[in-house]
């Protein structure tokens, strides 16, 4: 999901939308949702645990592991 995507978006609630269905529907990490969302990982993830928003805990795949790696090493 290009970052240009989330940004062109006005509406935070719509960027938010955007975000957590591409999340949810496992295209993108929570480490990538929170990079999209300009926020922390671990707060992104306590929101999320606070509205009992599912968690992966694993990468699905070694291309998804690998992005993952390059955005922490991008923090």
């Amino acid at each position: 999901m290009p970052e240009a995507a989330v940004q062109a978006l006005e509406d935070v609630q719509a960027r938010y939308g955007l975000v957590f269905a591409h999340y949810l529907a496992g295209s993108i990490s929570l480490a990538r949702a929170a990079e999209l969302l300009d926020m922390p990982w671990l707060e992104l993830r306590t929101r999320c645990l606070r509205f009992d928003v599912p968690l992966r805990a694993a990468p699905g795949d070694v291309d998804t592991a690998v992005a993952d790696v390059a955005s922490a090493a991008g923090w």
